[in-house]
């Protein structure tokens, strides 16, 4: 969902009308529906691909267009599946696509956990010697939704996505660097990033790899 200012309560639908809206060559209908409300705001529905638009009462049509072109690119990408690392028996393993067989719901994870743990464990060590880590991290593998890795001071415990294993070697070390790099600086600041790209130069096209789930490096 997206808004261009906070939500405000709504009471009820004064209007609703459909509109289309093309981009690179499709044509999407949206259905726009006029409310007391105090902003708009615009939802896309996959399975019918079709976008909803909520706007307040006697918004001029010229400013609901330019809303819908301006949001409905990013929700589209959104909306877009995610590439699987496992599929019609091939499962990815350090960018490499390897034939496995059917594996029984979530066995996938416990491949990668089972395979990856020892790997992440010497990169972590590796990467730890040079960048002069001067701190000994545990390190764990769990099936994390939102991030690909994380650093805990509290515990001194790097934890690393399960699925981060079906990357190649370099994108894998990217992580590893990324949450070493959190040792000396606890933020995203650019004296955190100096770090990060002193021991991996290539860090954001690495970056943009693990985010579209370019597997293969």
């Amino acid at each position: 969902m997206r808004r261009a200012h906070s939500l405000s309560h709504h009471v009820s639908t004064v209007a609703k009308r459909e509109r289309e809206y093309e981009l690179d060559g499709v044509v999407y209908t949206a259905t726009i529906s006029y409310k007391r409300m105090q902003s708009m705001t615009l939802r896309f529905d996959a399975e019918r691909r079709l976008f909803r638009v909520s706007v307040p009462s006697l918004t001029p049509l010229s400013s609901v267009d330019a809303f819908v072109k301006h949001h409905m690119a990013s929700l589209l990408k959104r909306a877009k599946p995610k590439r699987k690392p496992y599929e019609d028996g091939f499962l990815y393993y350090l960018g490499e696509r390897l034939e496995v067989g059917e594996l029984e719901p979530k066995e996938e994870m416990r491949y990668y956990k089972k395979r990856g743990l020892p790997y992440l464990k010497e990169r972590v060590e590796f990467f730890s010697k040079q960048m002069g880590v001067d701190a000994s991290y545990k390190v764990r593998m769990r099936d994390m939704k939102r991030t690909f890795g994380s650093n805990s001071r509290k515990t001194m415990t790097l934890t690393f996505q399960c699925r981060l294993m079906a990357f190649a070697p370099d994108i894998v070390d990217s992580v590893v660097v990324h949450e070493l790099a959190h040792h000396f600086r606890f933020d995203h600041s650019p004296s955190f990033y100096k770090v990060v790209y002193r021991y991996c130069p290539n860090y954001d096209q690495l970056r943009r790899k693990l985010i579209h789930d370019k597997y293969e490096g």
